[in-house]
């Protein structure tokens, strides 16, 4: 199983064509030391991935992935396939992710404190809409993505699940225009429909000290009339809501 889910900075947009990123309100030399919330050794770790769709259906998925950690390196493999790579030195992180579509790879102060902005992702993608094998248009994403350090955490429930120990919870936020072209003659025919719509997507991330990831949430609101998430609405109708949970189950 391929994961969809990338630990701590979510790629979740990669295609074709990503932008810049760059340092924001860190300024590299706060107290909190994040090598210290990734893996400390050699292990492998269970997860439980659990989806709520358009339809209100559920699905729930197991995975396992084998890290292996060095003085400089961490480097995950789901199935025997190279997932992330994290370069480490005494300064900086830098976090690759391995995909078919290309690697990517963010570089952020080791170093931070609470409240502070790790990085800022522009996003600028294209992506060809296809049904099979048949091109029907295509669909713009032009935005960021944004991760700051939250929050200093003891415990964490989440559903089922009960974590205690050091952890650190993390922000994400993607605000993006997507703006799609259907080619004329499929127009009516897909789901897809021509426009610009606005779409802002919150997750957070839970890392614990010399675990790594324990818990990622992204719970989303898709209002009436729009296909993508926006999660500044205060109240979600129950048939507005889809969500996305990864689970640490343990070793």
């Amino acid at each position: 199983m391929k994961k969809n889910w990338l630990y701590l900075i979510p790629l979740s947009f990669l295609m074709v064509g990503c932008g810049s990123t760059d340092d924001t309100t860190a300024s590299g030399d706060g107290a909190i030391d994040l090598r210290g919330y990734f893996e400390s050794e050699a292990m492998s770790k269970n997860y439980q991935l659990i989806n709520k769709g358009e339809d209100g259906a559920l699905t729930n998925d197991y995975y396992t992935e084998d890290i292996t950690v060095s003085e400089t390196r961490i480097e995950r493999a789901i199935d025997g396939i190279a997932d992330t790579r994290i370069d480490i030195s005494s300064d900086r992180l830098s976090y690759t992710d391995i995909a078919p579509e290309g690697d990517v790879t963010v570089s952020f102060y080791r170093h931070v404190d609470i409240g502070e902005e790790l990085f800022s992702t522009d996003i600028n993608t294209t992506e060809i809409l296809k049904i099979g094998e048949q091109e029907i248009g295509t669909q713009n994403t032009l935005g960021s993505r944004s991760c700051k350090v939250e929050e200093e955490l003891q415990d964490l429930t989440s559903g089922s699940n009960v974590y205690t120990g050091d952890i650190l919870k993390f922000k994400c936020t993607k605000e993006v225009t997507i703006t799609t072209q259907i080619n004329d003659e499929f127009v009516g025919v897909v789901s897809y429909v021509n426009g610009t719509e606005d779409s802002v997507d919150i997750s957070y991330y839970y890392q614990k000290q010399n675990i790594g990831l324990i818990a990622a949430l992204n719970d989303d609101c898709i209002p009436v009339g729009m296909n993508y998430p926006d999660d500044t609405i205060d109240v979600c109708e129950a048939t507005q809501q889809r969500y996305s949970y990864v689970y640490y189950l343990g070793n």
